[in-house]
This record gives C-alpha cells, structure tokens and sequence, in this order.
C-alpha cells in the first residue's frame, strides 16, 4: 500500500512539473513542418536560416546519441508529431519555407523562426538532444 501511495504520489508531482512547465511556456522540442513542401526524409537532414546559417544538423549532437536515437524523428502530420515521444509536451512548431541540399534532404525556415530556435537553444537543451521532429509530406 505504501508503495502505491508513493508511486502515485511520484506521479502527481511529475504531472504537477509538467503542467507548471507548459504554463510557463518551456519548450520540450521542435517540429518542423515540411507538408507543403518535396521535403526528401534522410537519416541526417539539416536545418538552415534563409542566409544558409545552420540551425541544425548532426553537428550539434553528441555522436552516440545520435548513433541511438537519430538526429530526427518523422511524422505525417501535427497531431501526429505533436503526440511524439521525441517532443512531448509542449513543442515548438515552425514551418519549413524551402528545401535544399543534395535530393532536397535539408530545409530553410524563416530567419525569424531561425532566432527564435537559437534563442530558445541558449535556455532549453531539446536540440541538444535531437528532440526534432519533421512532417513529411
């Protein structure tokens, strides 16, 4: 009996943290959104501003993390990326404007969405820990 209290307890708190977090507006990811777009899905894809700067790629990860989980996840639609374990919570949704690259496997965004993921990235560690999640078309 104890011991479910205690797990129940456990788990009050961590919804209680959670809820606190998504009030306070923290950020648990990233989702990019590429519907519109020929967006080619690859194991490593790239994030650049409109003046080529990167935002996000491999190069920002830590090589076994990348190794176990990927640099990105993928999903058909918001609903769908919103509900991924990768960004769970309350993730931060911007919309891809171009594709690039070699068969249009890296995306630009907007160089206002650009500042506010490197903004972001300066308090929050989900790029850090590849939280990203692309929409494919």
């Amino acid at each position: 009996m104890k011991k479910a209290i205690g797990a129940l307890s456990f788990m009050g708190m961590t919804f209680l943290i959670i809820g606190l977090a998504l009030a306070q507006g923290v950020y648990t990811g990233l989702i990019v959104d590429a519907s519109d777009l020929s967006f080619t899905p690859s194991a490593s894809p790239k994030i650049f501003d409109e003046e080529g700067r990167e935002i996000y790629g491999s190069a920002y990860l830590d090589k076994a993390w990348v190794e176990k989980h990927g640099v990105v996840g993928y999903a058909k639609n918001l609903t769908e990326g919103k509900g991924n374990t990768r960004v769970a919570g309350n993730p931060y949704v911007i919309k891809a404007i171009k594709v690039t690259g070699p068969n249009s496997k890296d995306l630009i965004v907007s160089n206002a969405d650009a500042g506010k993921v490197r903004e972001l990235a300066k308090h929050l560690n989900f790029l850090d820990q590849a939280k990203v999640v692309i929409i494919v078309p």
